[in-house]
């Protein structure tokens, strides 16, 4: 947690800086990007999520299981996921950090634990105590089959944090600016789509005519 904190001005500000405007069309998996489903899916969902984010826990939770029976359980949809840190920061960027320090086949589960354990970090007023965070991490930690050796060894590296100082500035680069935000086939979904309906329905009538060839 130390050296979490030499990062965290410069990623600050590049989260803090307005959004660039976003293409039309942004690129909808890279390298680097951990995927969940089939590569030869016909449809791409990119999902910008920060570890720390109640709004993206809640959608993590309760909505994308259907999402995932429904279309990437079938092959249709390959789920990618993007970070963007949002506060509690530190926390935020230090779960990022712990996915992305797992085998990338258990980055979801890792993810997963993440966000169902978060509302112990927002059950006080002010920042989450240090401990807790731990903990908290740990509990996500040992979902991915991480040891303590070895998460230490991961939090000790100075290239973890480099990595997701540079995914959220890519993040901003890509116009986006809250989260979670979602992209098809690397095109914006506009917020009215999410807030007017949830989970299976919200998507279904983005996804389905894709599937359909329409």
């Amino acid at each position: 947690m130390k050296r979490l904190s030499r990062f965290l001005l410069t990623l600050l500000i590049a989260i803090a800086a307005p959004a660039t405007a976003l293409a039309q069309t942004v690129e909808p998996v890279r390298s680097d990007d951990r995927t969940l489903g089939a590569a030869s899916a016909p449809v791409t969902l990119t999902v910008y999520l920060s570890t720390t984010c109640s709004h993206c826990a809640d959608w993590h939770t309760n909505d994308f299981p259907a999402i995932k029976a429904r279309w990437v359980d079938a092959g249709k949809v390959r789920v990618v996921f993007r970070d963007l840190p949002t506060p509690p920061q530190e926390a935020a960027i230090a779960g990022a950090v712990m996915a992305r320090c797992a085998p990338a086949e258990k980055f979801h589960v890792v993810l997963d634990t993440l966000f169902r354990g978060q509302g112990r970090l927002h059950s006080h007023d002010g920042p989450p105590a240090q401990q807790t965070v731990i903990n908290w991490l740990a509990a996500g930690g040992a979902a991915g089959g991480l040891t303590r050796d070895q998460m230490n060894a991961c939090f000790s590296d100075e290239a973890s944090f480099v990595e997701i100082e540079n995914r959220a500035e890519q993040s901003n680069a890509d116009g986006v600016n809250s989260t979670p935000s979602f992209l098809i086939n690397g095109e914006r979904v506009p917020d009215a789509a999410i807030m007017m309906s949830r989970g299976v329905d919200a998507f279904e009538p983005l996804i389905q005519p894709l599937l359909d060839g329409r």
